[in-house]
């Protein structure tokens, strides 16, 4: 059976007023293209990234070829209900949850809209598992492996991450946890740290401390970590360098701390030959074909399974017409959980 899909849909825009951030407007419904299926948006999370590409400040400027209006979102779950040229007619009316990436691109479509189109490949069954289990599988899960792929590849015993008490950074503790990595975690607040300790971390330091550096130190050089994952930049980096052993690297993959990077010794680069690189996952090993198969297959199966690893905790559902308002205040109220928008509902 064929749904009837409409003309125009409901959509979030990136807005030219900077104090609505988004609002909603009426736009056509895309049509795909070669290789492409036409998905109606049953559910789509909001990550950090896209509160920040929202905002107009996320991605490499020169790489962002997008003409208005501009769609948010990254990915989503749904219902294909279209089909471009060469796509294999069994993907009609499947459930699947799929991602959406903008760089490089001038055609595109975000997720926070009854509709978009995506490029056949990026789409994963999901059975008969719940929308909302299965919007967030690439965003923060795939963050996670390829955290678990880089760690690996450089032989390090563990690693460390900052912002730890995020749902990524509990996906990341429980699946150290499988793993048997190891993994020292940096929050802010001591409630996150009891937080973090009930899920099983074993190693937790807080960065306001005043001898946290001397801490991270001894733990870093103790259990063999050379890795560090951090989300949030700006001077905790410098820490976070001076506190990895001799020939480590410390991969800066978020700005949840918008102030410069600052603090790094020239020692630490010159003599201890420690590292620091940008950690993009548009960019990173794990989009590699034979890599991103198996990581998706891992995630997949944990939410089919019933695992926890990766099922989000979900405490906010918002309709569309509800998102400008909660991207201005969630930075004043940081929820403890993933909030999920519904754009069919």
């Amino acid at each position: 059976m064929v749904e009837k899909v409409p003309s125009e849909m409901k959509a979030i825009i990136r807005s030219s007023d900077p104090k609505k951030v988004v609002e909603v407007s009426s736009i056509p419904v895309p049509k795909p293209a070669k290789g492409e299926v036409l998905i109606r948006v049953e559910a789509s999370p909001i990550n950090p990234s896209d509160e920040y590409f929202a905002m107009g400040i996320y991605g490499l400027k020169e790489r962002l070829h997008l003409k208005p209006p501009i769609v948010p979102g990254f990915e989503g779950s749904g219902v294909i209900v279209g089909l471009g040229e060469d796509v294999p007619s069994e993907m009609l009316n499947q459930r699947v949850a799929f991602v959406s990436d903008p760089h490089d691109k001038e055609k595109w479509s975000g997720t926070w809209a009854q509709y978009l189109c995506v490029d056949h490949k990026v789409c994963a069954p999901i059975g008969d598992v719940a929308f909302e289990e299965t919007c967030g599988l690439f965003v923060n899960p795939l963050t996670v492996m390829g955290f678990l792929l880089e760690t690996k590849k450089v032989n390090s015993k563990g690693m460390v991450h900052t912002a730890a008490a995020s749902s990524l950074g509990k996906m990341l503790v429980k699946m150290c946890l499988k793993s048997n990595l190891e993994l020292i975690n940096i929050v802010r607040r001591e409630d996150q740290a009891e937080t973090l300790k009930k899920l099983g971390a074993k190693h937790v330091l807080n960065q306001n401390d005043p001898d946290f550096v001397e801490k991270l130190s001894e733990l870093t050089n103790k259990l063999g970590i050379t890795v560090c994952f951090d989300a949030i930049s700006g001077p905790i980096t410098g820490k976070l360098l001076a506190g990895m052993p001799s020939n480590s690297t410390v991969y800066v993959y978020g700005v949840l701390d918008p102030s410069l990077v600052s603090g790094i010794s020239q020692h630490d680069l010159l003599f201890k030959g420690k590292k620091l690189h940008g950690f993009w996952m548009a960019t990173a090993d794990i989009f590699k074909p034979e890599e991103f198969q198996k990581a998706l297959k891992t995630i997949i199966d944990d939410v089919k399974s019933g695992s926890d690893i990766f099922k989000p905790k979900i405490v906010k559902r918002l309709k569309l017409e509800e998102c400008s308002h909660h991207l201005i205040e969630h930075g004043k109220h940081p929820t403890e959980g993933k909030t999920i928008i519904l754009p069919n509902a």
